[in-house]
């Protein structure tokens, strides 16, 4: 072995050192709390405290502990089932994966379904129309009440994920494009202060950010 392949040898396995200690070994979880105090120190002046307090991912684990915004999914869980039953009842031939999903949740929701399913709603209401129309039919009038109740409760499913700073029209909790995080803190040993972030899953950088 000559004296340059021992040279080379050598050189490779201090870089291969440097790069393993110098690569952040944290965590996700870490990484994306880090740069939450980063965010709000850089935006600090120097006389004022920050004290964090806790720190939550918002996922929908997270949203299905929400009583309030359970109580509206389970609402329109069930207007979901009884509009795609009287659909039935017309022979109306709908198959949909994402609202027989749905339908089969009991515990654990997923709360990022809800804009899909908004969609798949719509599509349900035009195969009840089209088969009505060869009928020269319109909808029943219990069907438009369902219509209605499916309209009510969503807008409270909205409201109560605004509360986050989420919207049920769009939304993806699956952490590939942003994470959010509930950041509860104290400026001065004042009063507990609470916001919602958005980081960028791949840079970190924080994309929103909402006092609740």
């Amino acid at each position: 072995m000559n004296k340059t392949f021992k040279k080379n040898i050598l050189l490779a396995l201090v870089l291969t050192a440097f790069s393993l200690f110098s690569c952040d070994r944290r965590n996700d979880e870490d990484r994306f709390q880090a740069e939450i105090r980063y965010f709000i120190l850089e935006h600090l002046d120097n006389d004022i405290a920050y004290n964090p307090v806790r720190f939550q991912r918002i996922d929908n684990d997270f949203l299905s502990s929400d009583m309030t915004l359970m109580t509206s999914v389970l609402a329109i869980q069930d207007t979901v089932r009884t509009k795609v039953n009287m659909a039935l009842n017309f022979s109306v031939e709908f198959e949909s994966p994402v609202i027989q999903a749905f339908l089969s949740m009991e515990n654990n929701f997923e709360i990022d379904l809800i804009d899909e399913l908004i969609l798949e709603n719509v599509k349900l209401d035009n195969a009840l129309k089209a088969k009505l129309k060869s009928s020269q039919s319109t909808f029943p009038e219990n069907y438009r009440a369902q219509q209605q109740l499916f309209t009510d409760q969503l807008f409270a499913i909205n409201n109560a994920l605004s509360h986050f700073n989420l919207s049920a029209y769009h939304i993806d909790l699956s952490g590939k494009a942003s994470t959010f995080y509930l950041h509860e803190y104290q400026l001065n040993q004042a009063q507990n202060i609470t916001t919602v972030f958005e980081l960028n899953t791949e840079s970190l950088e924080v994309l929103s950010f909402k006092d609740i």
